[in-house]
C-alpha cells in the first residue's frame, strides 16, 4: 500500500511540475500564436517612377506593399493615390494588362509611342499584372517611341 501510494504522490508531482512549469515559461504575450501565418501579408517597399516623355518626370519612393504584389497594383496604387487618370486593358492570362494611358497620356500608334515600364534598369518583357515585385525594386514606366527597339537580348 505504501509504494501505490508512493507512485501516485509522485505521478501528482510530477504532473503538477509539469503543469506549473508550463505557464510560467510561456510568454506573457503568447508571441507563440501571433507569429505571421502566412508570408504574403508581409509589406515590401519598393520605388516608381513615371517618365511622360515630354520632359515630366515623376517619383515615389519607399511605396508599401503587400509581399507579391505586381508591377501593376503598384501602377494602381499610386495613380489612385496621386489622382492621376489611369486606363488599361486586361487580355486576361499570360498577356495581362496593357497599360493604355496615365495621366491623360495614352498610347498612339501614329506616332509609335507607347508606355512601357522596366524593374531595376531591365526591360520587362512580361505583362505588368504578372511581374511580381521584391522589397528595393525600382520600376520605371516610360512613355518612348519604337519601343521593340527598346528590348536588347
Amino acid at each position: 500500500m505504501k509504494l501505490i501510494a508512493k507512485i501516485i504522490l509522485a505521478l501528482a508531482i510530477f504532473f503538477a511540475g509539469f503543469y506549473f512549469g508550463q505557464q510560467v515559461l510561456a510568454p506573457a504575450d503568447g508571441w507563440i500564436n501571433k507569429q505571421p501565418k502566412n508570408q504574403a501579408n508581409q509589406e515590401i517597399k519598393v520605388n516608381l517612377m513615371l517618365d511622360f516623355g515630354n520632359g515630366e518626370v515623376q517619383t515615389f519612393n519607399s511605396i508599401a506593399l503587400a509581399e507579391n504584389s505586381s508591377v501593376f497594383e503598384l501602377l494602381k496604387k499610386i495613380t489612385a493615390e496621386n489622382k492621376l487618370e489611369f486606363s488599361y486593358k486586361d487580355y486576361g492570362g499570360e498577356l495581362g494588362v496593357l497599360v493604355e494611358s496615365i495621366n491623360k497620356i495614352a498610347n498612339n500608334n501614329k506616332t509609335n509611342r507607347f508606355w512601357h515600364y522596366w524593374v531595376n534598369n531591365v526591360y520587362a518583357e512580361i505583362g505588368a499584372s504578372n511581374y511580381q515585385l521584391k522589397a528595393g525594386d525600382i520600376v520605371e514606366w516610360k512613355y518612348v517611341s519604337n519601343q521593340f527597339n527598346l528590348i536588347k537580348h
